[in-house]
């Protein structure tokens, strides 16, 4: 049997990435506009009595993100770029911390999942207005160790926290 040990600091959420949808269409991608995530699963619960005793089995897990979002409208809004995606099924992909990399580490999480109609405005004068973004998760996401195939070669050329760029070999003349 092995024993773990674990000694490994709590998680802080400092700066997480999400994103919704695909660059085929629209990629709604934003790292400021909200101030809280949860990402948590229910399992409907089975307990049975028979004449030798009670036994529980759990059903199928249900995943649902939840992103407390902050309004905004324009271009660039959320408003504009989420709202028509609002009963749709996406791919998103959570990112705990985007200043580091994909790992062991900073298990990232992503599948597809259904948005839920949100409000459009909900705060009194001179408050920020905030909604829940739900997103129904469609099966069971997937939980990221590893840089999915095609950001393998963006994280390795990206610039590590604190690299300082070298610049471009001088050409001769």
């Amino acid at each position: 049997m092995t024993t773990v040990v674990v000694d490994r600091p709590p998680f802080v959420l400092v700066k997480p990435k999400i994103t919704i949808g695909d660059a085929a269409t629209t990629l709604v991608e934003f790292e400021c506009g909200a101030n809280q995530i949860t990402a948590e699963p229910d399992q409907d619960e089975n307990t049975t009595e028979t004449f030798c005793g009670t036994f529980t089995t759990y059903k199928p897990e249900v995943w649902t993100v939840t992103i407390t979002a902050l309004t905004s409208f324009g271009t660039n809004g959320l408003w504009n770029n989420l709202r028509p995606l609002v009963g749709t099924i996406q791919p998103f992909q959570i990112i705990p911390d985007i200043t580091k990399p994909i790992s062991e580490d900073n298990v990232a999480m992503s599948g597809m999942c259904l948005l839920k109609a949100f409000a459009y405005l909900d705060a009194a004068v001179g408050e920020t207005s905030d909604f829940d973004l739900v997103l129904a998760v469609q099966g069971i996401p997937d939980f990221l160790e590893t840089p999915p195939a095609g950001l393998e070669a963006e994280a390795a050329a990206a610039p590590a926290e604190g690299d300082v760029a070298e610049p471009p070999p001088e050409s001769p003349a």
